[in-house]
């Protein structure tokens, strides 16, 4: 469940960002959006989308770490790979990078070292298991054999019909 608060738009100018005509490089020039929450902390917007109980958009305390917000978003469900969780991340220096995390390992060994803490407009991407992939494709097949069977009949029908 989401909580309201009163939240304040702090947006804090880049050099160059209000010169005549387009930044040189977008991606450095960009503000920086924070907002503050009703217990005066300091929150960023994160997305997550894939194989997580409720995907979406979430202002997060910018302390969040990507397993806290796994947690925000319901956990991940039954389909989601957690040995290759991603994070796509805009570097100023670098533009955008991904980052491939290892929650399981995570969750096998409580090193919290191999958990990043999360930056303001992560994207974060949980992928499903090879399994999920395999039970979707054997599901299509099943239907599209059904609706051939479909076919067949109505073929046969009509053919054994037209005889007489």
């Amino acid at each position: 469940m989401k909580k309201a608060c009163l939240c304040v738009l702090l947006i804090l100018p880049a050099a160059g960002l209000f010169s005549q005509g387009a930044p040189q490089n977008p991606s450095i020039d960009r503000a920086a959006q924070y907002y503050l929450g009703s217990s005066d902390e300091l929150l960023i917007p994160v997305n997550i989308w894939g194989f997580v109980q409720k995907p979406g958009q979430y202002m997060v305390p910018d302390n969040t770490d990507l397993v806290a917000l796994l947690s925000f978003a319901g956990g991940p469900n039954e389909n989601a790979r957690l040995n290759e969780i991603k994070i796509i991340r805009n570097d100023p220096k670098r533009g955008s990078v991904v980052y491939k995390i290892d929650v399981k390992k995570y969750v096998e060994t409580a090193d919290q070292r191999l958990i990043p803490t999360l930056r303001p407009g992560d994207t974060i991407i949980v992928n499903g298991t090879t399994f999920h992939w395999i039970t979707r494709f054997f599901d299509f097949v099943s239907k599209l054999a059904i609706l051939v069977q479909f076919y067949y009949m109505f073929m046969l029908a009509d053919y054994y019909g037209n005889r007489d």
